[in-house]
């Protein structure tokens, strides 16, 4: 995609005419009260239902009403440590489904050698309806009660069996309540046992046909949208504990529990992947970027993934100050005024990091932020590995500078949390406290003071493993300029004049030499009172990101490319 197709706005589909969906996901991001989010997965799944409303797509959500989420605290050591928070259904507006008669209605999965009782949670997002499953039924055991009480926190069985609830159940559920969606769509491999349920619920409603047919026949109505090309990732369980839990559900459906592990065996393992299944067992698959299929074709040969990049949903995102870029386009004499709305953002994202960790930057700062989940490939580190350089750059700019960095991680992810406290523990040194700020508890909030109130937004991951990457697209959004690797959806533009490719093989050495040569003049560039260069280009990454990474475009092509039938 060039950039003179990323300048055209969507078009508009009419999809209240088209498919109905069951858009099945681990995680939602809706507002910050009802925490059932970890990170990117639940944002762009929250984006989407925010998307289907605006749209108005017939799309139903389908997931998981966990009852406890996490609050991230620094201890003082510059570690995470977590406070739990329960969540209340019914606070965060959710109603229990119930049948003509006021009793909720319910569903059960053999398990065993008992059944575990499934109701389930409706919260609106508009006009559109997430669905949300629950255990917590006084008739389960105080185990089975537990199954649904935290998102991505178990050992792997607890794992199994939120999964198992997720598509197994949720089919159900669907079914219970009366609906029959035209689609049902995996936003991750998380729900790939929904296809076993559907074929199930195939087969009688075809009498006479066997176990593979109705597979056949119910697989033109899944389809998948993979993340991640790490087969043997979060996902993978034993054939062992495969076979101890979902032996009972294979006797009631009518095959052998083998043939189900046959569905998910990863290559010459003795491992069951719910990736493997979901592109096993789905009719259509597609890829979060056009980088990401073309990697998945390395690994995946025999099962083509389309290219549907991940989009955004504007109207979430863009702040009010910056009315003046949802315009198709931005006339010259308003430069000036986009640059003292960008203050405004820019003054509230001070404002906040003022009032929770009590740094004072100044308004005049280049603002420079890293912000996303903290692992490995994403390199947090990047820029502190030549402690002496970096010094050197900030002393010499003849700008004040900045970096703020914000990052939630798992609470068994400790490998993310050393790297969190090395940041941590810097950014109290005497040696970089005036110019480097942690900001805690990333969050929805914090994540939309720093993409419109930054000045560059750092995306540092090795290149060929961030699948898509969407932060940046929210930044670019409100004018915030990129600096990154040519990873995930960064690798579908041209940022010649707009932005900054960082050498991946040399990440360290080239965040300096951008930073120092090429960012910080251009920032300090000032022929009038405002820079008009740097101006120009925050409208270009704007409209870029507007016309060509929105989730009105996202959903528009899953209509087009991956609901459509074979």
């Amino acid at each position: 995609m060039n950039n003179q197709e990323l300048n055209k706005p969507p078009e508009h589909i009419k999809l209240s005419e088209s498919l109905s969906v069951a858009y099945f996901c681990m995680e939602f991001a809706l507002d910050d009260e009802y925490g059932i989010y970890s990170g990117g997965l639940g944002v762009l799944a929250g984006d989407m239902l925010n998307q289907a409303n605006n749209s108005q797509a017939k799309l139903l959500g389908i997931g998981l009403a966990y009852s406890l989420t996490y609050k991230q605290k620094l201890a003082e050591d510059g570690k995470q440590i977590e406070e739990d928070i329960p969540i209340d259904p019914k606070v965060n507006g959710l109603s229990k489904i119930v049948d003509n008669n006021g009793e909720p209605i319910e569903v059960t999965i053999p398990i065993q050698e008992r059944k575990i009782r499934i109701q389930a949670w409706i919260k609106k997002i508009g006009r559109i309806s997430l669905i949300l499953l629950d255990t917590n039924i006084p008739n389960n055991a105080d185990a089975d009660k537990l199954i649904t009480n935290q998102l991505y926190i178990g050992d792997r069985e607890h794992r199994l069996l939120q999964e198992m609830v997720l598509g197994i159940g949720g089919v159900r559920i669907i079914h219970a309540i009366g609906l029959e969606p035209d689609i049902y769509h995996m936003n991750e491999g998380h729900s790939a046992f929904l296809s076993l349920e559907m074929t199930n619920y195939c087969k009688h409603r075809h009498q006479n046909i066997d176990f593979n047919e109705a597979l056949q026949k119910s697989k033109q109505k899944i389809v998948f949208t993979n993340h991640t090309l790490v087969a043997a990732g979060r996902d993978v369980f034993s054939f062992d504990l495969v076979s101890t839990y979902l032996s009972k559900y294979a006797q009631e459906i009518g095959i052998p529990v083998d043939q189900i592990i046959k569905m998910g065996k990863l290559d010459d393992t003795s491992l069951f992947s719910m990736n493997i299944m979901a592109l096993r067992n789905s009719f259509r698959t597609n890829a979060v970027s056009i980088y990401h299929a073309e990697k998945a074709k390395e690994i995946w040969p025999n099962y083509p993934l389309i290219p549907i990049t991940n989009g955004i949903h504007i109207p979430r995102w863009i702040s009010p100050h910056k009315s003046i870029l949802t315009q198709n386009e931005v006339p010259e004499q308003s430069e000036k005024k986009l640059w003292l709305s960008h203050q405004d953002d820019k003054a509230d994202l001070i404002e906040y990091v003022k009032n929770h960790t009590g740094k004072l930057i100044p308004q005049d700062s280049l603002i420079m932020s890293w912000a996303r989940r903290f692992v490995s490939y994403k390199r947090p580190l990047a820029l502190f590995w030549q402690l002496d350089r970096l010094e050197q750059i900030i002393k010499s700019s003849p700008v004040p500078i900045h970096f703020l960095f914000g990052g939630k991680l798992h609470p068994h992810n400790e490998e993310g949390k050393e790297l969190m406290s090395q940041i941590v523990n810097l950014s109290k040194s005497d040696r970089f406290k005036d110019n480097l700020t942690f900001v805690p508890n990333y969050n929805l909030e914090v994540a939309r003071y720093l993409v419109r109130g930054s000045d560059v937004w750092l995306n540092t991951p090795i290149e060929g493993y961030e699948a898509c990457g969407t932060s940046g697209m929210k930044a670019a959004l409100n004018g915030v300029l990129q600096c990154s690797t040519n990873d995930g959806w960064v690798r579908e533009v041209d940022w010649d004049q707009i932005g900054w490719i960082l050498d991946s093989e040399h990440i360290s050495e080239s965040l300096y030499e951008t930073i120092e040569k090429q960012i910080i003049p251009l920032f300090a560039k000032r022929e009038t009172d405002y820079p008009e260069e740097w101006v120009k280009r925050m409208i270009k990454s704007s409209k870029i990101t507007k016309n060509g990474y929105s989730a009105e475009r996202m959903l528009n092509d899953y209509y087009t490319q991956l609901y459509v039938a074979e």
